[in-house]
């Protein structure tokens, strides 16, 4: 990957080789530091405040996050060079979920996926308390005092970002078929499986808790987790994957609300022009 002289400078900095590229986002660039710690390299125009929003977040979360089965990031150390951000944090144990799932077939797999959807379900149970809906820490945040207010105005703006194709989907019923929660919960909202980890049949990790991170229906992350399956997000995860996510929403009572939600979503991602895969994708879903 060619990267560029910003980031070459900031590897040079800190005595890191390209070749330690751990992997790439929507939000950074993340490099090993050494064993115990990464280099987590914002992309240009995130801001020092964007970084220390991010930090505050997750350190918010950290109590909860310590009664959990996997980890979560954390910060150490925010730094500012030149015109690009950046954080070292602790390296987190296991392997991007997607590169662990072409090594593991049968049972395995299968326990994998549904170890997947329990680690979606469990980001619920990060405690935060807030007296609205809507997104944390996005810029231009909705916040209404209604689930539903929030749901119909973020669809209606990622529609509208998606351009005239979508002028036609009516937000207001995207979200009148979603249910309601009774008081606003932790949504991670981005939980596919390139934002995992995993070792040893178990997630490890829960990475990117980004922009998109919101209080809403913790019901989302684990129906989300299901319809990122697609091939279009997802491309190694399978037809049976897909089988195993559909059963583990039956034995949750969650697959009833599978097809609005997956409307919802492909409305919220509509304005991702630049992520071809998921821009047609949305398209399908919503104009089909």
């Amino acid at each position: 990957m060619n990267l560029s002289p910003e980031i070459e400078a900031i590897l040079h900095k800190f005595q890191v080789q390209p070749d330690a590229l751990l992997g790439h986002g929507g939000e950074a660039f993340v490099f090993a530091l050494d064993n115990g710690r990464i280099l987590r390299i914002a992309h240009a125009g995130t801001s020092q405040q964007d970084l220390i929003d991010r930090a505050a977040l997750l350190s918010e979360l950290a109590p909860g996050a310590a009664q959990l089965p996997f980890a979560i990031p954390a910060v150490l150390e925010i730094h500012q060079i030149d015109n690009r951000v950046l954080t070292i944090e602790p390296r987190l144990p296991g392997r991007p979920l997607p590169d662990v799932l072409l090594e593991t077939g049968g049972s395995a797999r299968a326990n994998l996926i549904r170890a997947y959807l329990d680690a979606a379900a469990g980001l619920g149970d990060l405690s935060l308390h807030r007296p609205w809906y809507g997104e944390i820490r996005r810029d231009n945040a909705i916040r209404t005092a209604v689930f539903a207010d929030y749901l119909v105005q973020r669809a209606a703006a990622g529609l509208q970002a998606g351009g005239a194709a979508f002028r036609r989907i009516d937000p207001q019923q995207l979200a009148a078929a979603l249910p309601t929660p009774d008081q606003p919960e932790f949504v991670h909202l981005d939980a596919f499986a390139g934002n995992m980890l995993a070792a040893d049949g178990k997630i490890t990790a829960v990475l990117d808790f980004g922009a998109v991170c919101l209080m809403g229906d913790r019901r989302l992350d684990p129906l989300t987790a299901a319809i990122y399956l697609t091939p279009a997000i997802t491309p190694s995860a399978t037809d049976d994957d897909r089988a195993v996510a559909q059963a583990w929403l039956v034995e949750h009572d969650l697959d009833v609300w599978f097809e609005p939600a997956q409307r919802w979503i492909a409305a919220f991602w509509a304005f991702a022009h630049n992520d071809k895969a998921l821009f047609e994708w949305c398209q399908s879903i919503l104009l089909a």
